[in-house]
């Protein structure tokens, strides 16, 4: 018979606060006109004008990605059928900035440049933590896993002994947010940044020991 294991598993998680360091814009350029040929020629216009604006600004040609291509008939039900009321062509894109000193500028550039064919479909700030805030992360999730074993030693009336094994969790991939209602980049780009303070996580789960 294996012998019982004697002590308690528990999980630790450790928080600590970055500065946000980068932006992520995702933008949407769309036009329509009556024939596709057409629509996608307005849009790869709206396209070239804002990588223009994107360089001018800084960002690197790596730093900007184009996501997603469409052309698609605009249908409406009308005597009782589908008609084409023109074509839709899109293409969306996803541009990193690294320098938030510029976004202002940014936006109000593709604002200028772009019009109402550009919009923005999500704009959000982010913090690269630094190897010195993951070690504090760490030593944070460690203590509260000592607290929570500690806890159930003294409750079951027992002594904790030393950590047998300790495993950090991966760190989970962020969930996108969700779609919001488009923003006409006019209205964006009037909207001042707060860039705040971003987090960084880590968990642990430690076996420790009971004497």
């Amino acid at each position: 018979m294996a012998e019982e294991q004697s002590g308690v598993t528990v999980v630790g998680v450790g928080v600590v606060r970055v500065p946000t360091t980068e932006a992520a814009v995702r933008l949407l350029v769309e036009r329509r006109e009556p024939q596709p040929g057409a629509a996608m020629r307005e849009a790869a216009a709206v396209v070239a004008a804002a990588l223009e604006v994107l360089r001018s600004a800084g960002v690197p040609d790596k730093d900007v990605r184009t996501a997603a291509v469409s052309v698609s008939p605009n249908k409406v039900w009308a005597d009782e059928h589908e008609q084409i009321q023109g074509y839709d062509a899109q293409q969306r894109l996803h541009v990193r900035v690294t320098d938030l000193d510029v976004l202002d500028q940014l936006l109000g550039g593709l604002v200028d440049r772009c019009g109402t064919a550009l919009q923005i479909d999500d704009l959000s700030l982010s913090g690269e933590p630094t190897a010195a805030a993951r070690s504090l992360a760490r030593r944070q999730a460690i203590e509260d896993a000592r607290e929570k074993a500690s806890d159930y030693a003294e409750f079951t009336g027992r002594t904790l002994g030393r950590a047998e094994s300790v495993d950090e969790t991966p760190d989970a991939q962020r969930p996108l947010p969700p779609p919001r209602g488009r923003m006409a980049m006019a209205a964006a780009a009037s909207m001042p940044i707060a860039q705040g303070e971003d987090t960084t996580t880590v968990t642990v789960r430690v076996h420790w020991q009971f004497e």
